[in-house]
């Protein structure tokens, strides 16, 4: 095992515990730790096999014993639980000059911030430097280092991704002789990890040598790259992005080609795309090639070009289809939302029903909802509905999958509830087998009405834990109980290439915001960029379906 990788273990272990205000001598600990493991001297790995790690000053049994598990299976097991409790964006924060744990803890409470992208928006607007003892100087500090953080990181996840895109692509339709200007390449095909910024710039006759020369002078441009058909902008804040410059003329067959992917524009090629003559919109493209229009988030080139041939494209799922809102947190458990509020929030956006899913008993860390306290949430939500008939509130629970596969609460209590999404937030490390097992026996129980986040991934934090997707997608089948594609951007789990097998074995999936307060409901659109990528159309999505035809859905299960 790297000894770089356990320092980092040790290093966010600690930095999480602190976030968690947790017991000021285990999280220097684990500080300890980390410098013991940086600084030691001879071969670790020979150390760590025989045991002799415990001889060095901040070693104890219980770090020896993450390092052996570290070894073992890659992962930390108090790590994995630690990142279901504390946003992995608080952490990050911890990173940046000048924000120490009760600033972070100062910013997440106050301004219910937990992504870097959230932190640069307050930083921006100045929520910021409005908060007590911060002002305008921390809250340039906490940009320029969030610049710092993105040039040491080759990817990005897509919801900043969209963010600084969306800035960017507002700054270049400013420019004088710009006429149009387009998202293209990975973002604009919702791609969950996102390396760089593709933009395409229509422009104005006789706009474009006076439109390259002004693009190196946006502010933050850092190195300005001209190349064939456009510019290559390097930004201080380590973001780059290419610009593609194209006339209305052939605005559509430049924009197709930089919508990518690779694979995509090299099966149009195969189908004479190179003889293509220049065109204004994509369709036009695609239907000189004898192709229907295909969507952004199809394009890479793992079918689409024959479905779309063949005529056989499915009629993809739009936010607009989406009439129920699952999968939200009150202050019932780790949210900040009450019902009501939750109520009001989804009936604005133009939902019919919301789904309320408070973490179960076992979520300790969450402060999940007590069995006892079920009642009095239950009767909230029925006042709630009786005095505002507008999105009927469905009482839902968030129930902890637990090692031995039962579902926490037991029969008795979750029968209470209308439907359950069953969830693994805790014993990460299982074995594949073991895992797929935990997971098999959950969907025994008639009361699973959706599977939550099912392979457990945090991207660019935390692999899928071990488990045999195929065998889950398979049994979900035979039995009739929903996937969730979980739309937090840390997660936008189930990826896309498996919900497309689910579909194919007509597995129902539902797009669940896993949204701590209203500010999640902005999640929606990235599952649905998800279910989007992974062919959906309205018909394959639970909670496209009304508040009668999602709860005869979860009858069903409990009928089965």
């Amino acid at each position: 095992m790297d000894r770089q990788t356990v320092q980092q273990v040790f290093e966010q272990i600690a930095a999480s515990l602190a976030i968690k205000g947790d017991n000021p001598f285990r999280i220097r600990a684990f500080e300890n730790a980390a410098r013991a493991v940086a600084d030691y001297p001879g071969d670790f790995d020979a150390a760590v096999q025989s045991g002799a790690l415990l001889e060095v000053e901040g070693i104890g049994k219980g770090t020896l014993e993450i390092v052996r598990e570290l070894t073992q299976s890659g992962r930390s097991e108090l790590l994995d639980e630690l990142r279901e409790q504390v946003p992995p964006g608080l952490v990050e924060m911890l990173s940046i000059p000048g924000l120490g744990v009760t600033k972070v803890r100062q910013i997440h409470e106050a301004l219910h911030v937990d992504s870097l992208a959230e932190l640069e928006e307050v930083a921006a607007d100045g929520r910021l430097a409005a908060l007590p003892r911060f002002g305008e100087k921390t809250a340039d500090r906490v940009r320029r280092g969030i610049a710092s953080l993105r040039r040491a990181s080759e990817f990005m996840l897509i919801h900043n991704a969209l963010t600084d895109a969306e800035g960017l692509r507002r700054a270049l339709a400013s420019e004088p002789g710009v006429e149009r200007v387009e998202l293209a390449g990975s973002v604009r095909r919702r791609s969950e990890l996102v390396r760089d910024i593709d933009l395409v710039v229509q422009y104005a006759t006789g706009a474009s040598e006076p439109l390259v020369r002004r693009l190196g002078e946006i502010p933050g441009v850092a190195e300005f790259v001209g190349k064939e058909g456009g510019v290559t902008l390097r930004f201080a804040s380590g973001l780059v992005a290419d610009v593609f410059l194209a006339p209305a003329a052939s605005f559509g067959l430049t924009w197709l080609r930089a919508t990518g992917s690779a694979e995509h524009v090299r099966q149009l090629e195969a189908r004479g795309l190179s003889q293509s003559a220049p065109a204004s919109d994509e369709a036009a493209v695609y239907g000189a090639l004898g192709l229907t229009w295909i969507a952004p988030e199809l394009r890479e080139g793992m079918g689409e070009i024959e479905a779309a041939a063949q005529g056989r494209l499915p009629q993809l799922v739009e936010q607009q289809d989406l009439r129920g809102f699952v999968h939200c947190h009150t202050n019932y458990s780790d949210g900040s939302t009450t019902i009501a509020e939750w109520a009001e929030a989804a009936r604005a956006a133009g939902y019919e029903w919301i789904g309320i899913t408070d973490h179960s008993g076992s979520a300790s860390y969450a402060g999940g909802l007590q069995a006892a306290d079920v009642p009095r949430q239950h009767a909230e939500i029925d006042a709630v509905n009786a005095a505002s008939p507008g999105c009927r509130v469905l009482k839902g629970v968030e129930a902890d999958i637990l090692a031995d596969g039962s579902l926490d609460y037991g029969p008795a209590v979750l029968d209470r509830f209308e439907f359950v999404i069953g969830s693994i937030h805790s014993r990460f490390a299982m074995t594949g087998e073991t895992m797929t097992a935990r997971v098999l026996r959950a969907m025994e129980d008639p009361r699973l009405t959706i599977l939550g986040h099912p392979t457990g991934r945090l991207l660019m934090a935390r692999e899928p834990y071990a488990i045999d997707i195929d065998r889950i997608l398979t049994e979900a089948a035979r039995r009739g109980v929903a996937i969730e594609v979980n739309a937090d951007p840390h997660r936008l789990d189930l990826d896309w290439r498996h919900v497309r097998t689910a579909r194919e074995r007509g597995v129902p999936i539902s797009i669940g915001a896993d949204a701590h307060a209203v500010s999640g409901m902005a999640n929606v659109p990235l599952g649905l960029g998800v279910a989007r990528k992974g062919w959906l159309s309205s018909t394959d999505v639970l909670n496209a379906r009304d508040a009668a035809g999602f709860l005869t859905f979860a009858r069903a299960r409990r009928a089965s």
